[in-house]
């Protein structure tokens, strides 16, 4: 028997420019598939395993359960629509350890929101500094981009950048801190 429940957000008036683009560990995607994809990802990442949910093939969007290669629950979460994401916290709240890891998974999606507005920002101020004949330096050979947990700038090739931990990353040291994460361009 095939049962297949699936949870959409309520209506929420979000005005969503389609032509803007943010860019994740995946690829460029707009801002709406943008938001839902980090939602998605924060909570894989943040609790592996939970619920048996996995990102949705293809576009990884939602969160589905499976049962062979039919859908037999669906999660649609956005950083906009609060309502969406309370409803999957209360229903996995003892699995993803209570308020503090819902706690944890709502600021990895807001912080993952904040990224993409930053890429944004950036990108128009780059496009302005071009139609206004300003010289611009030469393009980062890595590009600003959502990690999954972290916010980062463009760089140059071949440099290292570094930044603290965000505090809802899982902790992985014996002392329970997470000092700082880098990445190499």
């Amino acid at each position: 028997m095939l049962v297949l429940t699936t949870v959409l957000p309520e209506a929420v008036a979000v005005t969503t420019n389609v032509s803007a683009t943010c860019r994740d560990r995946f690829s460029a995607v707009d801002e709406l598939s943008f938001r839902r994809r980090a939602c998605t990802m924060c909570f894989v990442y943040l609790f592996p395993g939970v619920g048996a949910l996995q990102p949705s093939i293809g576009n990884y969007t939602d969160l589905v359960r499976l049962n062979g290669s039919d859908v037999v629950e669906r999660y649609v979460v956005d950083s906009e629509d609060v309502a969406s994401l309370d409803r999957l916290c209360r229903h996995f709240s003892g699995d993803v350890g209570g308020r503090d890891g819902c706690s944890r998974w709502t600021q990895c999606c807001t912080k993952a929101s904040e990224c993409c507005r930053q890429q944004r920002r950036r990108s128009s101020r780059s496009r302005l500094a071009e139609s206004a004949s300003v010289p611009v330096v030469a393009p980062a050979a890595c590009a600003a981009t959502w990690d999954g947990f972290s916010c980062w700038d463009s760089a140059p090739a071949g440099s290292v950048v570094y930044q603290q931990c965000p505090e809802y990353m899982p902790r992985a040291d014996v002392t329970g801190s997470c000092v700082s994460r880098h990445v190499q361009c």
